[in-house]
């Protein structure tokens, strides 16, 4: 959605991520990660078709020795390793293009677009889970996109974000698989 658009519950997304952010403002640091995990499932369900499922997950570990790449390595599946890390300037970015976009179902076109109610509620949830990760980490983060090398199966497709933030290093995966 274009900066100045108003989401289709008429709110803007600042007004949006207010809301949001005040809802969940009773649950601690602490719990914050377990919703976005909760939330990612949920889009990641509503962004199902057919043969293709999307893997939308958040997982983190402390930053080993200084080396991002490193700790990256040890959250990656036991057969997958860094084979680049791209610097980008906000881990808003990528995600933000990705989500939901990049998953959006391409049978039943009329049920995903701008305005439908598939589309608004995805949209919302989008909304909610970028706001969530505002509360984890600021937009100037220490932020790269991943590409990934498998000796095994990975994905089919996917945009994977890498966060260091107070020596804990998170890796953001947005995936679909067939």
């Amino acid at each position: 959605m274009e900066d100045g658009q108003r989401p289709p519950n008429g709110r803007s997304k600042d007004e949006l991520r207010l809301v949001i952010v005040a809802g969940s403002a009773g649950a601690g640091p602490e719990a914050v990660p377990e919703m976005i995990n909760h939330a990612l499932t949920v889009l990641a369900d509503l962004l199902e078709e057919g043969d293709l499922a999307c893997e939308f997950s958040l997982v983190s570990g402390s930053l080993i020795d200084g080396d991002v790449a490193e700790s990256v390595n040890a959250l990656l599946p036991s057969l997958c390793r860094v084979q680049g890390l791209q610097w980008v300037q906000s881990w808003r970015t990528p995600v933000g293009d990705a989500l939901p976009g990049l998953f959006l179902p391409t049978r039943q076109a009329d049920a995903w677009g701008q305005g439908a109610p598939a589309r608004a509620l995805v949209d919302s949830l989008t909304y909610w889970v970028m706001a969530l990760m505002g509360r984890l980490w600021p937009d100037d983060a220490e932020c790269w996109s991943l590409t990934v090398e498998t000796d095994d199966w990975y994905a089919a497709a996917y945009v994977d974000v890498v966060i260091n933030h107070q020596e804990q290093v998170w890796l953001l995966h947005l995936g679909v698989t067939d």
